[in-house]
């Protein structure tokens, strides 16, 4: 397979990888590729939050962010719930949750 640009891609997830190797998964039933997959949702958000801008709003309450999971095989998209420290399946009980949520902070 000869593919150039491959390697600066999956550097993307080298930091998800380290925190699967070295705390774990979120959820041991997925398979490797699935779990990597969700802690590179959580590093993402983690990666936004280093910029000011988006600290400073998230901290004043103006911005929130959210890390969704899709599974591909099922067609089931996710949301990560902090509370629970885990990928939850967004069915309508979540989904008020979140829309509430949201609602409650714009006011």
């Amino acid at each position: 397979l000869k593919a150039p640009n491959l390697d600066k891609w999956l550097y993307h997830a080298s930091n998800a990888a380290f925190r699967l190797e070295h705390e774990g998964a979120l959820d041991e039933s997925l398979k490797p590729h699935d779990q990597l997959s969700q802690l590179n949702v959580l590093v993402q958000i983690e990666h936004l939050m280093t910029y000011p801008i988006v600290r400073r709003q998230v901290m004043a309450g103006a911005l929130v962010l959210s890390g969704w999971w899709f599974d591909i095989a099922t067609g089931d998209m996710y949301a990560y719930e902090r509370a629970s420290r885990s990928f939850e399946v967004i069915d309508r009980a979540l989904a008020e949750r979140l829309t509430s949520r949201l609602a409650s902070r714009a006011r």
